[in-house]
């Protein structure tokens, strides 16, 4: 290789070449202010701004980021660690419209220079895949608990009241929307495996024997089988298995102890446990809402997770939201 293609002004042509023929766009920002320095041709197409009206102007000024809050955040977390990434962050074109994006940024020094690259990737086409995707998983989920609807009304709106439940407590505990959706949908069909169990013995309106009670614990397993090739994007068929775990060891089918458990399945083996006895089932009279709390406090740090437990017992304190689900 020829001492020219290292000399400084073919590295600093390759260098732009580069800058500018990038399929990402890119931001230079001064390090200390976070103010524009440079920008690359996809960047200006894909904001719709020229690089005249980027050069000198904060993430936030040119809305960026929607809010500047959020911007003035993704700035001191560079400042303090020299990088960030959002894998899921809106971003707003100089024409008003959301554009969804992949952002990542990191300081280094060119010189004596410090600056910030963002590199900020387009991610639009394959979020509104990921929603058909989602849309197409939620059609299978709405028709396997109508099958369960058709052939046991009990157990399908008690799968209906417990993903309600599951997803009021998931929101509560702070998890993320794609956690939530996936509670939401294994909530709706937690029960599934129990297609595979006699519909009398589901019905039965006296207590089950031995061998019936072990047919009717089998339905976490069944689930599981029916689920475990379908290709979700959230762990359903795991979550469906473990529901009926117990912190403490004594739960089905595999036995799970503490955090060896999903925290969806913690999740809802609470909205269950709720569910179950504040509704009436063909074998006995739904307990009070009072009584259901005293025993699921009871439960937990023993069956139950103590964190969830609370979360629970503080959301529906009130006792009016839980009503409204238990009568829907």
């Amino acid at each position: 290789m020829t001492d020219s293609y290292n000399s400084s002004a073919n590295v600093e042509l390759r260098y732009l070449r580069l800058f500018e023929t990038a399929q990402d766009g890119i931001l230079i920002l001064d390090f200390e202010t976070g103010r524009v320095q440079d920008a690359n041709l996809f960047i200006t197409n894909l904001l719709q701004y020229t690089k005249s009206e980027l050069i000198g102007k904060e993430l936030w000024e040119l809305g960026f980021i929607l809010d500047k809050e959020a911007a003035v955040n993704i700035y001191k977390t560079i400042k303090n660690s020299g990088y960030v990434r959002y894998e899921d962050l809106p971003l707003k074109s100089k024409s008003g419209e959301t554009l969804e994006v992949e952002l990542i940024c990191n300081a280094y020094n060119v010189g004596t220079d410090r600056v910030v690259q963002c590199n900020i990737r387009d991610i639009s086409d394959r979020k509104n895949a990921e929603r058909k995707l989602v849309m197409a998983f939620e059609s299978i989920i709405i028709a396997m608990s109508k099958a369960m609807e058709s052939r046991d009304p009990y157990t399908a709106g008690h799968q209906k009241r417990v993903a309600s439940i599951a997803v009021l407590i998931a929101e509560k505990m702070g998890m993320g929307l794609d956690q939530i959706q996936g509670v939401q949908m294994a909530g709706m069909i937690h029960d599934i495996g129990k297609i595979s169990i006699p519909a009398e013995i589901l019905t039965k309106p006296i207590a089950l024997t031995d061998i019936e009670r072990q047919m009717v614990r089998s339905h976490a397993e069944n689930g599981y089988q029916i689920l475990k090739d379908v290709p979700f994007t959230w762990p359903i068929a795991d979550i469906v298995r473990q529901h009926h775990e117990r912190i403490d060891g004594s739960g089905y089918p595999l036995g799970l102890k503490g955090d060896q458990i999903l925290l969806e399945a913690r999740i809802l083996a609470v909205a269950d446990t709720i569910e179950a006895m504040a509704s009436h089932r063909p074998y006995r009279p739904a307990l009070t809402l009072d009584a259901t709390f005293q025993e699921i406090e009871r439960l937990a740090g023993n069956t139950l997770d103590p964190e969830v437990v609370d979360v629970a017992l503080d959301l529906f304190k009130g006792r009016e939201l839980i009503k409204d689900i238990l009568t829907h």
